[in-house]
């Protein structure tokens, strides 16, 4: 049975204690700084010649802009995770801890495929490890935002909580593009593995029309809260 928001109803950052506020706040900022680090990585990963970047390498620079573009995606959806109904408990704390430390793994997967020797076997495995590192992240991104919706439902107005479940189906189904653009990388090699990602906007287009709307609380096993007093 659904349970409509009150107006009494209290915004989430207000049921926080003090300091997991703080803690909270001193993650976001942590996060900043891992962001910061894995940018400058990319950046030190680009073909230098007297002493200035090389463009005689163009794949390298579309790496680089296209990895600057994903971190930059990534530091969006941290920033959504944290400024939203997230509590740092221990599990929370370990999936976001989790979740910066593949952030900060990705300007490295860039660095293999920049430099891999021209044979299959290199070439297989730096698009894997830079398909793996992604499908983690998103499989981690998920878990807090599916925590973070059933945690704050009642704080979040409708379209609140219809945004944050597109948001939830939107990096599911990442998860599993990534996790078969891998499987076909490790099956049918690194010239087929793109494939499964021309799957990409179809399926965020999809995700628009079927999962536009927050399922019920029903479906979302949760409890009305207790009165305010």
């Amino acid at each position: 049975m659904e349970h409509p928001r009150t107006d009494d109803t209290r915004s989430f950052a207000a049921t926080l204690a003090p300091r997991e506020r703080r803690l909270a706040a001193r993650l976001e900022g942590f996060g900043d700084i891992v962001f910061g680090f894995a940018v400058s990585q990319c950046a030190l990963q680009l073909p230098y010649a007297n002493g200035h970047v090389s463009l005689a390498q163009p794949i390298s620079l579309l790496l680089y802009f296209g990895t600057f573009a994903l971190l930059a995606s990534l530091w969006m959806t941290y920033h959504r995770l944290l400024s939203g109904s997230y509590r740092p408990r221990q599990i929370d704390l370990f999936l976001a801890f989790a979740y910066l430390a593949l952030v900060s793994l990705m300007p490295y997967a860039m660095y293999s495929i920049t430099h891999e020797e021209e044979s299959l076997a290199a070439a297989r495995s730096a698009l894997a490890e830079y398909s793996s590192l992604f499908a983690a992240i998103m499989a981690l991104a998920s878990v807090l935002t599916l925590r973070n919706l059933r945690r704050g439902w009642w704080t979040l107005d409708d379209e609140e909580r219809d945004i944050t479940w597109m948001a939830f189906a939107r990096r599911c189904t990442l998860c599993v593009i990534m996790t078969i653009g891998l499987a076909v990388d490790l099956t049918l090699g690194p010239s087929a593995s793109g494939i499964p990602f021309f799957a990409i906007f179809p399926a965020m287009m999809l995700i628009r029309m079927r999962f536009s709307k927050a399922p019920t609380t029903d479906r979302l096993r949760l409890r009305a809260p207790a009165p305010l007093n």
